[in-house]
């Protein structure tokens, strides 16, 4: 396939919304720029799921235009459990049922992603960055939010009016995961839309 219907897959197929625009992102493409991006999968369950495969075809079709792709690994942030359409809270996971549950991701993703080419994709744990956090580095992550930016989201809409309890650790989860973009200074991100709110 040649590059410009690469460029043309990599904007299009599978695709409902780029963010900033698609312009953008298309006039970043056709530059010739690498791109450094990722996507990032909560070890929730000991296998990834078929809408997984969605987002690592995604990350592949960047990976053969040549941009540096990352699999990360969600081991911190599967701890603390995605509220993403839960109409309650997420039963909290430890370290060892996180770290066994992502133990073949891998090796299923690598149906999809080259994990050992000329530009292989990367494996990462956001543990790496997250347990090095202090209290005092949450604090000021959580200074750039609000509480009512949080609240808009209709998962939780939907628990007031039903009076169902909302958990404070709730709030972090998209604070955890926007600092994964920081903390691997990528350019890009690759999400379904369930995790728009969260990328965002």
């Amino acid at each position: 396939m040649d590059k410009e219907k690469q460029i043309q897959e990599v904007l299009n197929r599978g695709v409902e919304n780029i963010y900033p625009s698609r312009q953008e992102l298309e006039k970043i493409l056709r530059s010739g720029k690498k791109l450094k991006l990722y996507c990032g999968y909560d070890p929730t369950a000991t296998r990834l799921h078929i809408g997984n495969a969605i987002t690592l075809r995604k990350l592949a079709q960047f990976q053969k235009l040549g941009h540096k792709v990352i699999m990360l690994i969600g081991d911190f942030t599967g701890m603390i459990g995605d509220p993403t359409d839960k109409t309650e809270a997420r039963k909290k996971m430890t370290r060892d049922q996180v770290l066994k549950n992502s133990k073949n991701y891998q090796s299923q993703a690598a149906k999809i992603l080259d994990f050992k080419g000329s530009n292989p994709a990367k494996i990462l744990y956001n543990s790496d960055w997250n347990d090095k956090l202090t209290f005092i580095d949450l604090i000021e992550l959580a200074s750039n939010f609000t509480v009512g930016q949080m609240l808009v989201r209709d998962m939780f809409q939907e628990r007031i009016k039903k009076d169902k309890p909302i958990y404070l650790h709730e709030f972090l989860y998209p604070l955890a995961q926007a600092y994964d973009s920081v903390a691997m200074n990528v350019d890009l991100e690759v999400g379904g839309n369930d995790q728009t709110f969260n990328m965002l």
